[in-house]
């Protein structure tokens, strides 16, 4: 089963990395090198394989590091895409976002306005429903013989339809009444963008979103063919406790099946956190005040203290007291996340080529770094 984010056991495990002085007339440390010595640490003291780091300040110095191995003696270099996964939620919602924006649909049209009826899924859900996950659709990656299905035929390539037809079992609440986290929710709103505009998601991912934002290394897997090289991902295959490297197993199965998943280097995730909330270069001021207003609470996780539309509120009791907005994914073989730091104007992203997010508990030690050194704004 995917997860929206690393477990919250894995960032509670978090501890204290320090960078220490040989001795006392040695030059203070920079916060590039105890960022690095942080990444260090990180891979030699957990069990990861490889983490890749891009931190933007404010006025735009852009700080990026590497650590541990994509496979072999390969090290992780800062120009290897690694999967985003959840994250690519925000890609989705922007797309929609500024389809209401130009009046080609609005986020209270149902699902019957759009697509046709499927199982177990009440056609009169609203967009904005299917955005901030109350809509109460089954999530599809929660079924228990999906993940055998795809693993069954690895070249396969499935339709959304196909998905959605055969993996959705009865909702959990009738929509509107609670909150559920739901791949399933952006699966369908994937397809209304496909539906609303003709085109596939990878050409609205790229004329809306990348190329007016200057991430042409991105991709939309599936889609579109690799810019530069990938970071090796690492799953246990064989469920004998270790990883093995994933990079071999064909994946159009699972991309197909979920409708294409971004590939991007972690300076572009970055770039994409500073263009979305820092900036604010892709939407309208309604409309990013709309994407902003948090649903809470969100039972089932407990790293997320609200869900907007597309848009993570972290638990500040979890990531050192901070406000922090953005999204994160863990797609098969990686894990990954795109924090911006409201009070500081930072954005950053981190990406990690194990299933786990071996390396994930050095995010707070990398925000004590970075508040070290930055004032809030």
């Amino acid at each position: 089963m995917k997860r929206l984010l690393v477990s919250a056991v894995v960032i509670l495990m978090a501890i204290t990395l320090s960078c220490s002085k040989d001795s006392p007339s040695e030059p203070e440390p920079t916060m590039g090198e105890e960022l690095q010595a942080s990444l260090d640490k990180a891979i030699a003291t957990y069990a990861g394989k490889g983490v890749s780091l891009a931190v933007i300040l404010p006025d735009g110095q852009t700080w990026i590091g590497t650590s541990g191995i994509s496979t072999g003696s390969t090290p992780i270099s800062p120009e290897m895409l690694f999967s985003i996964g959840s994250a690519t939620k925000t890609f989705t919602s922007a797309v929609i976002l500024q389809l209401a924006d130009e009046g080609v649909l609005t986020l209270e049209d149902s699902l019957f306005q759009w697509l046709p009826s499927f199982p177990n899924i009440d056609s009169t859900i609203t967009i904005r429903q299917l955005l901030n996950h109350t809509s109460g659709i089954y999530n599809l990656t929660e079924h228990p013989d999906i993940w055998n299905d795809i693993f069954a035929d690895l070249y396969g390539q499935w339709t959304m339809e196909e998905v959605i037809d055969g993996y959705i079992l009865a909702p959990y609440f009738p929509k509107g009444t609670d909150w559920h986290y739901s791949n399933t929710g952006y699966l369908l709103l994937r397809m209304i963008i496909k539906e609303a505009t003709g085109q596939s998601i990878s050409s609205q991912y790229r004329e809306r979103l990348f190329t007016p934002t200057g991430l042409t290394g991105m991709l939309t897997a599936v889609e579109e063919s690799p810019t530069g090289p990938i970071a090796n991902g690492w799953y246990d295959i064989d469920n004998d406790g270790d990883y093995d490297d994933f990079s071999n197993v064909p994946q159009t199965a699972f991309y197909s099946a979920i409708g294409g998943g971004v590939f991007a280097t972690a300076e572009d995730f970055a770039l994409w956190v500073e263009a979305m909330w820092h900036d604010r270069l892709l939407l309208s001021p309604d409309y990013y005040d709309q994407m902003m207003s948090f649903h809470t609470p969100t039972p089932g996780e407990p790293l997320v203290a609200g869900y907007g539309l597309g848009a993570v509120w972290f638990n500040p009791d979890l990531f050192n007291g901070l406000t922090v907005y953005g999204h994160s994914g863990n797609p098969i073989g990686y894990a990954a996340g795109g924090l911006y730091l409201a009070d500081y104007g930072v954005s950053l992203a981190i990406l990690d080529n194990t299933e786990e997010g071996e390396t994930m508990p050095v995010i707070n030690e990398i925000l004590s770094i970075i508040t070290r050194y930055v004032s809030p704004m």
